[in-house]
């Protein structure tokens, strides 16, 4: 059993996984996020779609009161959305992230096979 100082400074350590997953027969591909904390995958969640040579901003926030990771998809001229990944785990409650923590991702999708570069990123 942890006591109540080491809960309290443990670090959470979270990785989201992009997953693009063209639809057949189409310019378009199917976005999802997997995510994992502390090394346990803890949810996947589908973001829509998108089109070849669309920019997409995808952004991920810890929502603290409510224990659950909030996943945003904005392709231009669309609406944007919303998915959420629950968390509810004593650790996760304690974690050591901001209130504010957020990370945002902006991304053009380029295919291999009409073009040989992979899917150009630029950090925002």
């Amino acid at each position: 059993m942890k006591d109540k100082d080491s809960v309290s400074s443990h670090r959470l350590k979270v990785h989201a996984f992009l997953i693009l997953e063209r639809v057949a027969g189409t310019e378009q591909f199917r976005i999802s996020v997997l995510l994992q904390a502390d090394g346990q995958f803890i949810g996947k969640t589908s973001l829509g779609t998108a089109a070849e040579g669309q920019e997409i901003l995808l952004s991920l926030r810890w929502d603290r009161p409510r224990q659950r990771f909030v996943l945003t998809s904005r392709a231009a001229g669309r609406l944007p959305i919303l998915s959420f990944i629950p968390f509810a785990s004593p650790v996760a409650a304690d974690a050591n992230l901001p209130p504010d923590f957020a990370m945002a991702k902006s991304f053009v999708l380029n295919s291999p096979r009409k073009n040989a570069s992979e899917a150009h990123e630029k950090m925002n």
